[in-house]
C-alpha cells in the first residue's frame, strides 16, 4: 500500500513543482545604514530599533532602467549582513536577529513585514559579522513608495548581556522582477 501511495504522490509532487520563470529587472541596494547596540541588554523580550522615513531608491532605478513600475510585480529580499563597524566586536549574545519592513509612519511592523532574519540555535561564536537569510514576502507595496520604516528586533540568548557598545553597520540587497 505505501508503495502504491509513493508512486502516486511522486508524480503529482513532482507535477506541481514549477520553474520561476520571473525575469529580474533590478536590484535595489540599501548599504550603510548605521546603528548602535547599546551596553547592558539583556532580558528575553527583544531590544527594537526603529527607523523611519528612510528614502527609497526603487522609483529612481526604475526610471533610470528606463522600466515602468507598474511592471514590477514583486520586490523581494535577497541578502542583508550586519557588520560591526570596529571589526573586533562579537555578536555571541545574540539569539535571534530579525529586520522588517513596513510603510513609513506606522505604529508597528508586524511579523508579515519581516525580510530577512538569522536564529542560532547553538551557542558558538558568531563574531562580527552576520549573514542574514531572506524571508518570503513581496514588498511592492512598501518599497514601491519614497519613503518606508525599517525595524531591527534583537533577541538576546537566555542570561547573556551586550558587553559593550556596538556601532553597527546594515547592507541589504532586494530584487525587482516582473
Amino acid at each position: 500500500m505505501r508503495k502504491i501511495c509513493l508512486f502516486i504522490l511522486l508524480p503529482l509532487l513532482l507535477a506541481t513543482c514549477k520553474r520561476d520563470d520571473r525575469e529580474r529587472l533590478f536590484e535595489i541596494l540599501v548599504p550603510n545604514i548605521t546603528f548602535e547596540i547599546p551596553a547592558g541588554l539583556s532580558g528575553g523580550l527583544p531590544r527594537v530599533f526603529e527607523l523611519d522615513n528612510l528614502s527609497s531608491s526603487v522609483i529612481a532605478l526604475a526610471k533610470n532602467a528606463g522600466i515602468d513600475t507598474a511592471t514590477i510585480v514583486e520586490i523581494r529580499p535577497r541578502a542583508a549582513t550586519l557588520q560591526a563597524i570596529q571589526g573586533n566586536a562579537d555578536y555571541s549574545f545574540l539569539r535571534e536577529v530579525v529586520i522588517r519592513v513596513c510603510r513609513s509612519g506606522s505604529n508597528v511592523c508586524y511579523a508579515t513585514d519581516e525580510a530577512f532574519n538569522i536564529v542560532y540555535y547553538d551557542e558558538r561564536r558568531i563574531g562580527s559579522r552576520i549573514n542574514l537569510n531572506p524571508s518570503l514576502p513581496n514588498l511592492r507595496r512598501t518599497l514601491i513608495r519614497e519613503r518606508y520604516k525599517l525595524e531591527i528586533l534583537f533577541y538576546l540568548k537566555q542570561g547573556a548581556v551586550s558587553p559593550t557598545a556596538i556601532p553597527t553597520r546594515l547592507d541589504m540587497i532586494f530584487e525587482a522582477v516582473k
